[in-house]
């Protein structure tokens, strides 16, 4: 069994009295209109599901109140010169929008408002928004199913980096990035597909009194001891860190000693053994 899989078992499920999960139980039914070009599935013991449809409930929200404001401030343009209208309109939208405190990141200085479209999509809502009321670009603000992108993979770690989730970046590696939850307590390593390979959940459920103080200090510590792809030193900074309890640590270490032996089998019989954590 690997070390993730022991530290899931472990870990105590929190999921139920956190923040992020009530905003998802309150608002998924807004996702209905594009849910099919994403098909995240059933949440998971991991949380990760949670973080990945908040993305999408937060998009929709955005959307939502930018065409609000859009529709309203068209009318008022129409006195002006066509030339007018556009960078009226972003303006008035852009200064409700900072007002009602939106969401947005920014990707080579151009904000992304709704990351289910494209960058060119949202130049559209920031640049040209006039061309929103008509077809074929009204279909954006009535039917987005069929122009969403995979905003996972697109965006990637600007996106979950971004205000639309809670997470926080700790490192940058050459194909992934590792995030922590403070609400989940879980460290996510995310690859460069915008998926979830790894999850390391912290606190175990034998953990009597378990504190988070300075909980970044021991995260990137234990992040580091990670991608260090060294199996002793990375259980060793989990229970120096203690976000893991004395009965999980020889858990750990036994499995990792009969991980050893088998490996060593392996090399006697003359194959590769598996480095992986």
């Amino acid at each position: 069994m690997s070390i993730f899989k022991i530290l899931k078992r472990k870990k105590k499920n929190l999921f139920a009295n956190t923040e992020e999960y009530n905003f998802y139980l309150e608002n998924i039914p807004s996702i209905a209109k594009i849910s099919n070009a994403y098909k995240l599935g059933a949440l998971d013991s991991t949380g990760f599901k949670i973080i990945q449809y908040n993305i999408l409930i937060r998009a929709m929200q955005n959307k939502e109140i930018y065409e609000k404001h859009l529709l309203k401030y068209y009318d008022e343009s129409l006195t002006l010169k066509p030339e007018e209208r556009d960078l009226f309109i972003r303006n008035k939208v852009w200064a409700d929008l900072d007002l009602e405190k939106a969401l947005y990141f920014e990707v080579d200085k151009q904000r992304i408002y709704i990351p289910i479209y494209s960058r060119g999509l949202n130049l559209i809502y920031n640049d040209e928004p006039t061309k929103l009321i008509d077809y074929p670009y009204s279909e954006l603000r009535n039917k987005p199913l069929s122009t969403c992108v995979d905003c996972f993979d697109v965006y990637n770690f600007a996106l979950y980096s971004s205000p639309f989730t809670n997470l926080i970046k700790i490192k940058v590696d050459k194909s992934s990035a590792a995030f922590y939850h403070r609400e989940f307590e879980t460290i996510y390593i995310i690859n460069d597909q915008g998926r979830l390979d790894i999850s390391i959940p912290l606190f175990d459920r034998y953990m009597k009194n378990p504190s988070d103080e300075n909980i970044l200090d021991k995260v990137k510590d234990i992040v580091d001891a990670f991608y260090s792809n060294n199996r002793t030193e990375f259980i060793n900074s989990l229970y120096k860190n203690k976000v893991i309890s004395h009965k999980t640590y020889n858990a750990l270490s036994n499995n990792a000693s009969l991980r050893a032996i088998k490996k060593n089998k392996i090399v006697n019989r003359g194959k590769t053994p598996n480095e992986v954590l």
